[in-house]
């Protein structure tokens, strides 16, 4: 029931608790650490107990400590749709400490994680952490490790490490020191060997499936959580590497004093006994709670013994799973443990008749909000390091939390500034995007479709008899870029999303910060393929002023950005890929049919359309260049342009004024500057506030 030898050493003292806000201990300086030695300057909170004979160290991470975290939840409810899924569930963990949630498959483990998280909300039920009710203040302190190993696939493990140290951990600490947590990290978790190797995806061979699981894993270390949450790491290993994986978990809870709550389906008798406490789930019902050791006895105790050299977990999996009455024998027999004296005091007191039963005189200390306090007796019974923690953790509460805490009472500051956000998802994003958009296969596509288009348009001469194709080329150029950088964002804004999601539940950085490093970060990659482009087609069609070349490559590269733009405005909007796609052919193919090339009599009632066109105004803003800076268009002996019989060329007012409506080229490009503004600001505002990660 209680920690122990192994809490006695994990249990900080006094002061640390009453630090407040303040997550970590100071960093001593150069000169304090050389005037005190290696082994001074540092909290040593460490048990002597040990798993085995390797215990884990974190040199870099003992200098700054987070709060232990005493968990404790009762009488947890939670209903989806209507649908029950928990029913007053109770827990209880410490430092140091590793909780096991087992139950069935749809039993509510990961429900119970999500709620303990803060992601899901409670229809009844209390959540505190070391006495604090569950805010956002403390939402920030919790690692939550996802069953999906969610990631950029293109990215190196330790390129993945070091941008989430460079935008997890705080500015304060220099980016060496960042480095050496992000080593620490590695070696603990036994990476090295993979650490340059890719994640990969079901297209790309990358890391393994345990390899994955530990960099997921790690990522959320390097925050130093003072509470780990972790939804079924083990799934999908072989028994050697959950194994594995429990061990280093369970050493670095025990030597780092962290508190864990793990789920597990079916693990092994050593995982099993891995575990200090256990969580049984029934039906989203308690179907037992304590101590891992016990469990077997507490099955006997209701007429089901386990047969030798059985395995425990598979044992009561089964009874679990077992007919309605074996089930229900359970669940009451776990509802009479809760009044038995070994139950935790701390979950036994929510229950008033057993205070006014036992006790007469007054409570002590006072009661903080929901929570109840503990009478003196009650305390008294408690190991002395579990009472400290419990009285510590209140002074502290009393002092910084009332009792209608909410989450703009628990302040948070970013662990980062927005200029490091910034700069580091930008490089993040840039790097993440290169092998997509400028691979081999793109550039063999762009290259060849240039040339194919130099060829089919080869130095056109300038005489009516030539016009259309002159335009042709201008109109093929701006919408297949259109279509290229439109549905380049579509597809690949979805796998995306889900990293940013993740990454944004914890907290790592300010949404507004990632959508600007991402228009950033991919310019130069969005405009490197069109840029090529042009210089392989444009010089053979006929190149006649290096100022109009230039000109027409700027509003071709517009043209693609706003693109871009549209695509990421429908990949926010539409989470099915389906929708997304049939969308974007609609729109794209409404703006090529009143682009002004395909169709130029267009109806009276449908002329409005050709205004939302982003291909209109490119696509005009280029023949106004082309036709008014270079060489003039001569006319055709039998011209259909009325100007021709009074001059030998066409004005570029004739050839417009022949496709209907025009706007100047500096009202063009305003539009299409509206057009780029309005669709990124409107993406960000649907990611910002209606597809936001629950």
């Amino acid at each position: 029931m209680i920690l122990g030898e192994a809490a006695a050493a994990m249990i900080i003292s006094k002061d640390l608790f009453l630090l407040g806000d303040q997550d970590y201990l100071r960093l001593p300086n150069k000169d304090e650490k050389r005037s005190q030695g290696p082994n001074m300057g540092r909290t040593n909170t460490a048990p002597n107990h040990r798993v085995d004979s390797t215990a884990v160290h974190f040199p870099c991470l003992l200098d700054q400590r987070p709060l232990p975290v005493h968990l404790a939840f009762r009488g947890i409810s939670v209903s989806v749709g209507g649908r029950p899924i928990l029913e007053d569930v109770d827990g209880l963990v410490r430092p140091g400490q590793v909780l096991a949630v087992m139950g069935p498959s749809g039993c509510g483990k990961t429900t119970l994680l999500n709620s303990l998280s803060g992601r899901l909300k409670l229809d009844s039920g209390q959540i505190y952490f070391n006495r604090d009710p569950l805010c956002k203040r403390w939402k920030r302190k919790i690692c939550y490790v996802l069953q999906q190993d969610i990631f950029f696939p293109d990215l190196t493990l330790r390129q993945t490490l070091e941008y989430q140290a460079r935008l997890r951990l705080s500015d304060v600490m220099s980016h060496a020191q960042k480095m050496q947590y992000v080593d620490h990290i590695i070696d603990v978790l036994e990476l090295n060997n993979c650490q340059d190797t890719i994640i990969g995806d079901y297209l790309k061979r990358g890391l393994s499936g345990g390899e994955k699981k530990r960099a997921n894993i790690a990522c959320e270390l390097l925050t130093n959580p003072s509470l780990m949450l972790l939804d079924e790491p083990t799934s999908g290993l072989d028994s050697h590497a959950a194994h594995s994986l429990m061990m280093t978990l369970k050493r670095y809870a025990v030597s780092e004093g962290k508190t864990v709550v793990i789920t597990l389906h079916q693990p092994s008798s050593q995982i099993f006994h891995l575990c200090d406490k256990l969580l049984l789930l029934c039906n989203g019902r308690t179907a037992y709670f304590g101590d891992t050791c016990k469990v077997v006895d507490f099955f006997s105790s209701v007429g089901l013994n386990i047969m030798p050299h059985y395995n425990p977990a598979d044992f009561i999996l089964e009874q679990i799973k077992g007919p309605q009455d074996v089930r229900q024998k359970i669940i009451l027999a776990a509802e009479e443990a809760r009044k038995n004296k070994d139950y935790p005091i701390e979950l036994r007191c929510h229950d008033v008749s057993f205070i006014t039963e036992k006790y007469d005189h007054k409570i002590l200390p006072p009661s903080h909000g929901p929570y109840p306090s503990l009478e003196q007796d009650a305390l008294n019974q408690m190991e002395p390091d579990v009472r400290r923690l419990w009285l510590d953790t209140h002074s502290h509460a009393s002092s910084s939390v009332s009792s209608d805490t909410n989450d703009a009472d628990c302040y948070f500051s970013w662990p980062t500034s927005f200029w490091t956000q910034f700069k580091v998802l930008a490089q993040r994003n840039f790097q993440e995007a290169r092998p997509r958009m400028l691979s081999k296969l793109n550039w063999v596509q762009t290259i060849g479709l240039g040339i194919l288009a130099g060829l089919l348009w080869f130095q056109l001469e300038r005489r009516e008899e030539a016009l259309h194709d002159i335009q042709g080329w201008m109109f093929f150029s701006t919408t297949y870029w259109m279509l290229f950088a439109l549905f380049g964002a579509l597809s690949s804004f979805p796998p995306e999303r889900e990293v940013i999601n993740k990454e944004r539940r914890s907290g790592a950085y300010r949404l507004s910060a990632y959508y600007l490093a991402k228009m950033v970060g991919e310019l130069p990659l969005t405009i490197t393929l069109p840029a090529i482009y042009h210089f392989i087609s444009y010089p053979m069609l006929g190149f006649h002023s290096p100022l109009v070349f230039l000109t027409l490559l700027g509003f071709l590269l517009l043209n693609t950005v706003v693109a871009q733009s549209v695509g990421f405005f429908i990949g926010a909007c539409c989470m099915d890929m389906q929708v997304s796609i049939t969308m974007s052919a609609l729109y794209t193919l409404a703006t090529q049919l009143f682009g002004g090339y395909l169709a130029t009599n267009i109806p009276p009632w449908l002329t409005w359309m050709r205004y939302t066109s982003m291909v209109h105004y490119a696509y005009q803003n280029m023949q106004i260049v082309e036709f008014s800076d270079g060489l003039p268009i001569l006319c055709a002996k039998k011209s259909k342009f009325a100007i021709c019989q009074m001059s030998d060329s066409i004005p570029v007012t004739s050839i417009l004024e022949a496709q209907g409506t025009y706007l100047p080229l500096w009202a063009n490009t305003l539009v299409l500057l509206g057009f780029l503004f309005v669709f990124r600001l409107l993406g960000y505002m649907v990611l910002r506030y209606f597809n936001t990660p629950k």
